[in-house]
């Protein structure tokens, strides 16, 4: 998805960070508004047996690829396992491979929305392991 948005709508300062700092921006964690923040990584995609199914529940993720390109695995949370047990302090707990998922291709420019019931797997390599520049803006759920 290439359409900013929707992350215009749902994060403005998520929005003016990725138009205007985020291809500059050094790997770290940065601030935004009404608690959200930015995650600018760097990374070496992984094989999809080394990469983990995740979710949250206080955060919405929006996972944008901004060089290179990887496959988010997505699936639903009723169709998962529970692998470890939720971390509150670190708001994510893991669940179990499972073939019920779908594959999503992200590029430079692509993002996935990803809500608390989306269970997903970042980093998967395409066809061989390459390098990533991301952007993970993690958004308070409302309520």
């Amino acid at each position: 998805m290439k359409d900013l948005n929707r992350i215009k709508e749902l994060c403005p300062s998520a929005y003016d960070f990725i138009v205007n700092k985020a291809q500059s921006a050094e790997p770290g964690k940065y601030e935004l508004e009404n608690g959200a923040y930015v995650s600018v990584q760097e990374y070496t995609t992984k094989a999809r047996i080394d990469a983990k199914y995740e979710a949250h529940k206080k955060f919405i993720d929006i996972q944008m690829v901004l060089s290179g390109q990887e496959i988010i695995a997505v699936a639903p949370l009723d169709k998962m396992t529970v692998k470890d047990e939720y971390n509150e302090t670190k708001d994510v707990m893991f669940f179990v491979h499972n073939d019920e998922c779908t594959d999503y291709l992200l590029q430079s420019g692509d993002f996935l929305i990803l809500y608390p019931q989306d269970v997903h797997m970042p980093c998967v390599c395409v066809n061989e392991k390459s390098q990533v520049k991301k952007v993970v803006v993690k958004v308070p759920v409302a309520g």
